[in-house]
């Protein structure tokens, strides 16, 4: 059931790749966000970037429709340092975040996670959710919920993860 949910939204997602290419920030040689299971993430796979877990919703979030642009700014900007932006959606209705996947960054990844089995191991306890992990995957900070107005605070945190070199253990 859950992979035919899949199909649908990478169907959708391809149909309106033309329009959504005009209309969502992108960058590098792909031209859409790659879509994943909850059950296949492994945090362990980005060791040597730094990485936001982004936890959202198409409905029931209102701040969401102002973090998701700002998340794809910031995976934009931060692109080339090393910055990965995984996009975690939590609609239990997983055909709802059809609409947004345009725009999440191409560069960006795309976590389908309509059990919360993903938010309950990070102990997230609403959406919008950031957590921050240094090139070494440490937890360097998390934030519940998003004011636009704040944004360049949580800016603040990446840029200064980005900054610090990765410490390969011997």
């Amino acid at each position: 059931m859950f992979r035919k949910i899949l199909v649908v939204l990478l169907i959708a997602l391809i149909a309106t790749t033309a329009s959504a290419q005009q209309e969502s920030v992108r960058g590098g040689a792909r031209d859409r966000a790659p879509v994943i299971d909850a059950r296949d993430f492994n945090l362990e796979k980005y060791e040597g970037k730094v990485v936001v877990l982004a936890f959202w919703q198409a409905l029931e979030c209102a701040a969401c429709e102002s973090y998701v642009p700002w998340l794809a700014e910031m995976q934009t900007r931060y692109l080339e340092e090393g910055l990965v932006i995984v996009a975690v959606n939590q609609d239990l209705q997983t055909a709802a975040a059809t609409d947004w996947l345009p725009k999440i960054h191409s560069r960006s990844e795309i976590v389908i996670d309509a059990t919360r089995k993903l938010a309950a191991n990070y102990q997230i306890k609403g959406v919008p959710s950031t957590l921050f992990f240094d090139r070494n995957l440490e937890l360097a900070g998390n934030v519940n919920g998003f004011v636009p107005e704040e944004s360049a605070s949580l800016e603040k945190v990446i840029k200064l993860l980005v900054e610090q070199e990765y410490a390969e253990e011997e």
